[in-house]
């Protein structure tokens, strides 16, 4: 189950969930915290803490190795990429791109603050290690940022998702 998150010093993982896997998630996000601190950015409302406080077996003192900050729109993401610190302790960025699917935003300014996401995401793969995780794209939603977000991670892993033809990824 922890094999889900993978987190590697030097490096940043990209995961790409479907809905159905989040309850897998946030137990293995509960397991990563028996080892040491966490920290969680929740871009895309997905942090349950009573999923994560059963997870961890209502262990308090696990519990209160997580520290999680919300984003609800893409510049508030931004802002608290560029407030983490880097660190010995991992990173778990949740949802990352649902906040970057707000049609109120432009899409250049959109475009614009995802190059700034990446750039964060580099600094902060230095330290403990860092995976991000989003949603597989829906046929609605701008196929771009995922490709471009997609492209510039160390390792992406894809699970549980049906792509279609058009959105399937390319290996090399």
């Amino acid at each position: 189950m922890d094999d889900l998150l993978d987190l590697r010093p030097r490096q940043w993982n990209l995961l790409v969930l479907p809905d159905r896997y989040r309850n897998r998630l946030l137990t293995a996000t509960a397991h990563l915290a028996v080892n040491g601190p966490l920290i969680v950015l929740d871009c895309g409302r997905q942090f349950d803490s009573s999923m994560v406080a059963r997870a961890a077996h209502g262990r308090a003192e696990f519990i209160d190795q997580i520290k999680v900050q919300r984003a609800f729109i893409c510049y508030e993401a931004v802002k608290l990429l560029e407030k983490t610190p880097v660190g010995k302790t991992p990173i778990l960025v949740l949802g990352f791109l649902s906040t970057f699917y707000d049609e109120n935003v432009k899409m250049h300014t959109r475009k614009f603050l995802l190059e700034s996401s990446i750039k964060h995401f580099e600094r902060l793969s230095q330290g403990a290690g860092l995976a991000v995780t989003i949603h597989p794209p829906s046929p609605h939603e701008d196929f771009y940022l995922f490709q471009r977000l997609r492209s510039s991670a160390s390792q992406v892993l894809v699970y549980g998702t049906s792509m279609t033809k058009a959105q399937q990824m390319d290996l090399f």
